[in-house]
C-alpha cells in the first residue's frame, strides 16, 4: 500500500468528527487545559542515553530506563514523520547484540503455516517486491501516567509515539510466493530474535505476539526506516510492521513469522498486554491490546509552563494520531 501525506488527509476527512472532538477534549482535560487538575507534570531527572541509541538526540528524550525513552512532548513539530533521532524507545528485552546487523543481508527468518514453509534470508526477501507506508507507532501505554489509578509500568505521559515511514516486503506477498496460507489459519504471529535470559522458561520472556489473520493484508516484512535500513535500536535488520496495532505486536530483529490456528501461548500474548481492572493481573480472559483508537493531545502551550489563564489567548499545536495513519 503506497501512502504520501495527501493520501493520509483524504483518510482523515472520512473519521467521525464526533469521535476526533471528543478524543482531543479528554486529551485537553487529561493536562489541565480545560479546568481539570492534574499533578502529572512534575521534574524529571536527565539520565543519559544508553549506548545503544547514543545517536540520538539527548535532549528531546525522557529516558525512564534503558529500554523504555521517551520522546518529550516540546519535541513534536508540525510536520507528519517523527525522524528516527527524536523516536521514542520501548523494548521488552535488552537490544541485540550489533553484530546482527553487521550482514543485515544474511538475516534469516522462517516463514511457516503456508503451503512451501522455509527460512528466507533478508537478501531473498527484497527480491519479492517493495511497498512503503506510513505508520504510527505508539506503545500501548503511551499516556499511563495520566491515569489516575497509577497503574504499573513505564509512567509514559504522551512520547510513547511516533509516525514513521516503513519500506519493506508485503507479508501478502511473502505467503503467495510460498503456495498461500494454510487451511484454518486465524492469526499471524511473530516472534522475536532477540538473546533470551539463561536459566528461564523461554516463553516466560519470548517477544511473540498473535494478531488477527487479517492483519496480513496491510503488514510488511520492513528493513528500512524512514529510507534508511532500520537502527538496532528500532528493529532491525527486519520488523514485522503491522498498522494499525500498537507497538508490541510490530515485532522487532523478528525470527519466524506463522500462520497458526490459536493464539501463541508465550506469556506477554497469554497475560501481557491485556485489558485488565485497576489492580488486577492480565490472564487471558480479558480482551488482548491490539489495535489503535483515536488519540490527540496538545503539544502547545506545554504544560510543564503552568496551565494557562482563562483570561489569556494562546496558539495551540497538537498531535492527532488515527488508527493507521499519523494526522
Amino acid at each position: 500500500m503506497m501512502m504520501n501525506k495527501f493520501d493520509t488527509f483524504q483518510k482523515i476527512d472520512s473519521l467521525p468528527r464526533r469521535k476526533v472532538i471528543a478524543s482531543t477534549v479528554a486529551s485537553m482535560l487529561s493536562i489541565g487545559l480545560l479546568g481539570s487538575s492534574s499533578n502529572l507534570v512534575a521534574q524529571v531527572i536527565s539520565k543519559p542515553l544508553p549506548n545503544y541509541v547514543n545517536w540520538k538526540e539527548p535532549n528531546s528524550f525522557i529516558v525512564h530506563s534503558n529500554t523504555t525513552i521517551e520522546t518529550k512532548r516540546s519535541v513534536f513539530g508540525t510536520s507528519l514523520i517523527t525522524p528516527a533521532e527524536q523516536l521514542f524507545i520501548r523494548n521488552n528485552l535488552p537490544a541485540p547484540d550489533s553484530s546482527i546487523v553487521a550482514d543485515r543481508d544474511a538475516w534469516e527468518v522462517s516463514v511457516d503455516g503456508v503451503k512451501s514453509p522455509r527460512k528466507l534470508s533478508l537478501r531473498e526477501l527484497k527480491s519479492m517486491g517493495i511497498e512503503t507506508l506510513a505508520m504510527v507507532l505508539q506503545c500501548s501505554g503511551n499516556g499511563r501516567g495520566f491515569f489516575p489509578s497509577k497503574p504499573s509500568g513505564t509512567p509514559w505521559q504522551v512520547g510513547a509515539a511516533g509516525c514513521v515511514i516503513w519500506s519493506g516486503v508485503p507479508v501478502r506477498s511473502v505467503a503467495q510466493a510460498l503456495g498461500g496460507v494454510s487451511g484454518g489459519a486465524k492469526f499471524m504471529t511473530g516472534t522475536g530474535g532477540e538473546k533470551l535470559p539463561a536459566g528461564l522458561d523461554p516463553k516466560t520472556v519470548l517477544v511473540e505476539r498473535s494478531v488477527p489473520i487479517s492483519a496480513m493484508s496491510d503488514a510488511l516484512l520492513a528493513w528500512e526506516m524512514n529510507g534508511q535500513p532500520i537502527p538496532l535500536a528500532h528493529g532491525g535488520p527486519l520488523r514485522l510492521i503491522v498498522p494499525g496495532y500498537t507497538g508490541v505486536n510490530n515485532i522487532k530483529y523478528i525470527k519466524q513469522l506463522a500462520f497458526t490456528t490459536k493464539e501463541s501461548d508465550a506469556y506477554i500474548m497469554s497475560h501481557g498486554y491485556r485489558v485488565s481492572p485497576p489492580g488486577a493481573k492480565g490472564d487471558p480472559s480479558q480482551p488482548s491490546v491490539q489495535d489503535m483508537t483515536v488519540k490527540s493531545w496538545i503539544n502547545s502551550p506545554s504544560p510543564d509552563r503552568g496551565v494557562v489563564k482563562s483570561w489569556k489567548c494562546a496558539n495551540f499545536r497538537s498531535c492527532l494520531w488515527w488508527v493507521k495513519y499519523g494526522i
